[in-house]
């Protein structure tokens, strides 16, 4: 029998997070098995292409820091294998930006759990947050500006590397909502939805919108929350109203969706 190693299974669960997060629906706005939400070009099929694609860029990100230490050596490592990963995931959609905000999310994640050799999820975010906050010096020479660069210095708002730096904390709050368990139903990952659509600033939805678009988004996410069954209510309603009367597309909120799975159905055997 071939052993698969640590990193393989670690690539191939990042995967999976992804194709899982592609597949699960409802989710307003966003492409799904039944929906492309507001995107013209991209679907369920580009999604699973684009996922795949990355196999080797989480297993890569994983070999290299088995050994490397948490240090600024490795977040370099890793951001050059990173930027490999959006290039390669660019040549795998003809140029359709899928997953760059997942390859950063679940990157952090593969690094520091490979690091760390562990699936304790209190270490695993501290230790990602320690890793996200080294500055990466050629990002700070060759910037590649994103959607959200522009709308962090216009609303002076938090993006993905400040998740990531400050340890994931929404998605956290995602995982203490489904609190441990082993089934987990639709409902209750409806809710971590709706929790991340009511507090992430994400800046796609900026980016398709404004500031008060994305205000009035989070507060109704926020309503659907507190309804008894999410898919049934009035307010998740007005959630999907929302994203097709503005176009909006909350990116960043399915990148840390995919994030809480990947992390809740973590397995590795801590001893490799």
């Amino acid at each position: 029998m071939i052993k698969v190693s640590t990193a393989e299974k670690l690539a191939e669960q990042a995967v999976n997070a992804l194709k899982w997060e592609a597949d699960f629906s409802p989710k307003p706005g966003l492409v799904t098995r039944d929906s492309n939400g507001a995107h013209t070009d991209m679907n369920i099929a580009l999604f699973n292409k684009s996922a795949d694609s990355l196999y080797d860029t989480f297993l890569r990100i994983a070999d290299v820091a088995k050994t490397t230490p948490i240090s600024v050596i490795l977040r370099e490592q890793i951001g050059a294998i990173g930027r490999d990963g959006e290039d390669t995931m660019l040549e795998a959609t003809h140029g359709v930006n899928t997953h760059k905000g997942a390859i950063w999310a679940l990157g952090v994640l593969v690094a520091v759990i490979s690091n760390q050799k562990t699936t304790d999820l209190p270490t695993i975010l501290q230790k990602s947050g320690e890793l996200a906050s080294i500055s990466d010096r050629y990002v700070q020479a060759h910037p590649r500006s994103t959607y959200g660069m522009q709308a962090k210095k216009t609303y002076q708002i938090q993006g993905a590397r400040e998740e990531a730096a400050n340890g994931f904390p929404h998605v956290a709050n995602g995982l203490e909502l489904i609190n441990g368990q082993n089934t987990v139903s639709q409902q209750t990952w409806l809710k971590v939805l709706c929790l991340l659509y009511a507090s992430v600033d994400d800046t796609n939805v900026i980016h398709r919108s404004s500031l008060a678009v994305l205000r009035m988004f989070q507060g109704t996410a926020k309503q659907a929350l507190e309804a008894p069954v999410i898919k049934e209510s009035r307010a998740f309603e007005q959630v999907i109203k929302l994203t097709e009367k503005y176009q909006i597309s909350p990116g960043g909120c399915a990148d840390l969706f995919a994030a809480t799975y990947f992390l809740h159905n973590l397995k590795i055997d801590e001893e490799d």
